[in-house]
C-alpha cells in the first residue's frame, strides 16, 4: 500500500476548505483532542533535538503552532513555515511575535528551495491532505541535509479510542462551527490514512531511515522520525 494510492484531493478543494475553516481552526483542536493536542507537539519537536542556528522548515504549518513550539524550544532556530492556505498563514503571522519566523504560501509538492537546505523538516497533521503525497515526501527529502530529519506527526492507530473521536468530532463541529462538513472531510481522511508502521515502510521506500517513533494517547496519534 503505497502513499500515492491512498490520497485523491484536489488542491484547490482542499486550500479552499481550510481557508473556511481557518478562524475556528485552533479552537476546534483543542476541543477535539482534549486539551492534549499542544502538549504532544511539544513532546513531538522536544524529541528532535533542535540545536542552535539549526535551519528548520515546517510543511503545511497552518497557524503556525509547530513553529512557534521550535522557536521556543530553540530561539536560536532559523524557522520557516509554509502552507498553501492564505487565511491560515494570516492567523499564523498575527502571532509571530517580533516577526522570528518567516512564513510563506506555497506548494509542498514543489517547494523553492535547493537541495540540502534544512537541517529538519517537521510535518504535522498535513499529508493526509496533499493529492501528491509521494511527491512531497520527495521533495522532504531533496531539501534536507545529508543525515537531516524529518518529523511526520499524524493520527496514528485506528484503534478503540480512534473510533470514539471519529463519533465526537461531527458533533463538536456541528456545535461549534458552521463549517462542519470540513471536519467530515477530515474524519474520512483520517480512516485511510496509512498507519504508522505502513507510513514507516513508505518513508523507507523514499530514502528515509527510521530513527525513532513516539506513540500518544494510546497509538491514537503517532510520531515517527525520518532520517535523510
Amino acid at each position: 500500500m503505497t502513499i500515492e494510492k491512498i490520497f485523491n484531493k484536489e488542491p484547490k478543494a482542499v486550500q479552499a476548505m481550510f481557508n473556511l475553516i481557518a478562524d475556528k481552526y485552533d479552537f476546534l483542536n483543542k476541543v477535539m483532542s482534549f486539551g492534549t493536542q499542544k502538549y504532544i507537539k511539544y513532546r513531538s519537536i522536544k524529541n528532535l533535538n533542535i540545536k542552535p542556528d539549526a535551519k528548520v522548515i515546517d510543511l503545511c504549518c497552518g497557524t503556525g503552532d509547530l513553529t512557534r513550539i521550535i522557536k521556543q524550544i530553540e530561539p536560536d532556530a532559523d524557522v520557516t513555515g509554509i502552507d498553501f492556505s492564505e487565511k491560515m498563514l494570516e492567523i499564523a503571522l498575527s502571532k509571530n511575535k517580533n516577526n522570528q519566523i518567516e512564513y510563506l504560501q506555497g506548494d509542498v509538492t514543489n517547494l523553492p528551495y535547493p537541495d540540502n537546505t534544512f537541517d529538519f523538516a517537521v510535518m504535522g497533521f498535513g499529508l493526509r491532505n496533499i493529492q501528491n503525497a509521494e511527491k512531497a515526501v520527495e521533495e522532504i527529502y531533496r531539501i534536507l541535509k545529508p543525515s537531516g530529519c524529518f518529523m511526520h506527526l499524524d493520527f496514528g492507530k485506528h484503534n478503540f479510542l480512534s473510533k470514539i473521536f471519529d463519533i465526537t468530532t461531527p458533533i463538536l463541529s456541528r456545535i461549534f462551527t458552521k463549517n462542519y462538513s470540513a471536519y467530515s472531510y477530515l474524519i474520512k481522511s483520517k480512516q485511510i490514512f496509512p498507519e504508522p508502521d505502513d507510513l514507516i515502510r513508505d518513508f523507507e521506500n523514499k530514502g528515509f531511515k527510521l530513527k525513532g517513533r513516539k506513540d500518544f494517547l494510546f497509538g491514537v496519534i503517532s510520531s515517527q522520525i525520518m532520517i535523510k
